[in-house]
This record gives C-alpha cells, structure tokens and sequence, in this order.
C-alpha cells in the first residue's frame, strides 16, 4: 500500500493560518498610534518567538525550518538531494527576512514621530508581504515537489518516526501553541483523522488535551462533524 503521510501539509495550514492573520493585523494598524503599534508588535514577537528561548526574537516560522532540517531533509537529502539544498537555501533567505522585519519593528518603538511611525509602517508592511509570499510559495513548492518524493521513499512509519523525533523536542507550551493554530486549520476529515490517530497512540490525557483545545478553537459545526467521525 502506497505511503500516506504528509509531513507538511496539516502544520503548514497552521502557518498558513498565522501569516493570514498577521498581515491583517499590519495593514489595518494604525502606526500613527504608540500603544496601538506596540501592542501589535509585541503580539507580532510573541507569534514569532513562541516556545523559543526568551533571548531569541526570530519567528516559528525559522524554528519550523530548523524542526524540518534536523528530523526531515536529512534522510530526504538522500533521495532529493538537489531539492532539499535548494529548500535550505529558501529557508536561510526566509530567516533574513525575518531578522529584518523583528529589527523594524524595534526602530518603529523608536520613532517620536507619528508621521515617521506611519511611513516606517509602510515599509514594515511591505517587507512582511514579501516574506509572506515567499514562504507561502516555498510552503507550496515542499507539498508539491517533496512530499510526492517523500511518500515515494519512505514508508508511513518511517515518516511517523520524522514527525516523532520533532514532537519529542517540543516543549508542552509550543506543542500546544502550533496546535492552537492547526486544529481549527485543518479540514473535517484531515482533523478526524488526525484525532483518530491521536487516540490509538497517545495516553489519554493529552487526547483530552487536544479536544478540550478543539472545543474551544475548532469552528462548532465542524467540530462537531468530527467528533461523530472520530467517535470522541
């Protein structure tokens, strides 16, 4: 039986998720506005450096590229060689981009101006949509072009155990974190599968976890279609 896991799809729909609201966030702010701006800046932070030390500004998105680095392209790189260099390759312009934006919005705090702030948060604005659309073209291309190699190359649960060596590293507050942003993400069946796997592998206590999370995040319609599929 052909390979069906996906390693990057289910959590990509959570950066998917992330990068949507965030640029919202940026065009609709007022920059003009001190406390308004340094709230979303420092929500902004506060997406980027989830469950990363307290020293470290850039973004889950880098520790997703570092998480598929260590567990994922190296095993991969034996196969798609060329492929996962050029992915890294992606990955390190990504983390630049976004060690700018971190650094922008710092000088923006700085600014005494409203007039400046709002120019700064033009600037700002425009740099995060070009690292949004890079990543969400380099998001596409790994799905497109490495997740058909990867299910070519590896069994399920050689792919579980990629996805296993990533969880064990996690602390229970970023797990939670990415879930928060993955589960309601995920589409009825993609989440009922994923709820049914949960229950024949985890102790019970953390699938309690994660449907108390669904409870409260997980659209209720949807929710609710799950639960009957998932038999929860």
């Amino acid at each position: 039986m052909p390979a069906r896991e996906d390693l990057f799809t289910p959590v990509h729909k959570a950066l998917r998720t992330m990068i949507y609201g965030l640029s919202a966030r940026l065009q609709t702010n007022d920059f003009a506005d001190l406390d308004g701006t340094e709230r979303l800046l420092t929500d902004l932070e506060n997406d980027f450096a989830v469950a990363r030390t307290s020293s470290c500004i850039l973004c889950v998105l880098s520790q997703h590229a570092l998480d598929e680095e260590r567990a994922i392209f190296p095993p991969a790189a034996k196969h798609a060689n060329a492929l996962i260099t050029r992915l890294i390759e992606e990955h390190h312009d990504l983390t630049r981009r976004e060690l700018g934006i971190a650094e922008a919005g710092h000088a923006i705090l700085d600014l005494a101006s409203p007039a400046a702030r709002v120019e700064a948060g033009i600037r700002l604005n425009q740099a995060a949509n070009e690292l949004f659309g890079a990543y969400l073209t380099h998001m596409n291309r790994e799905e497109a072009e490495l997740v058909p190699r990867m299910r070519e190359q590896f069994t399920d649960a050689q792919m579980a155990a990629m996805r296993g060596a990533i969880l064990r590293n996690l602390p229970p507050d970023r797990l939670f974190a990415i879930l928060g942003w993955m589960l309601p993400s995920l589409n009825v069946t993609e989440l009922s599968e994923f709820l049914s796997g949960l229950r024949q592998s985890a102790p019970p206590p953390l699938v309690q976890a994660v449907c108390t999370l669904c409870d409260a995040q997980v659209d209720p319609g949807r929710w609710s279609e799950v639960k009957l599929r998932a038999g929860i």
